[in-house]
C-alpha cells in the first residue's frame, strides 16, 4: 500500500495534539473504516440480516493485521 508523506502542516497539527485528541481522531478513523466495510459487506450480500452483517464485520476485525 502506498500511502502519500504527510504535508508538514498535518505533522505539526498532530504534533501539537493532546493525548486525547489523538484518541478521537483514531476512535473517527475506526469508525469510518467500520462504517465502510459494513457498506461493503451490505453491498456484497444483500440478503444477510444487520446480525449476520455484524457478526461477518466482527470476524473480519478479529482476523485483522495491522
Amino acid at each position: 500500500m502506498n500511502l502519500e508523506p504527510l504535508h508538514p502542516v498535518q505533522i505539526q497539527r498532530f504534533r501539537q495534539m493532546t493525548p486525547i485528541e489523538k484518541w478521537d481522531v483514531a476512535l473517527g478513523l475506526l469508525r469510518t473504516a467500520r462504517e465502510t466495510r459494513r457498506a461493503v459487506l451490505r453491498g456484497r450480500n444483500p440478503n444477510l440480516t444487520e446480525t449476520e452483517i455484524e457478526r461477518a464485520l466482527a470476524k473480519e476485525l478479529s482476523c485483522a493485521r495491522t
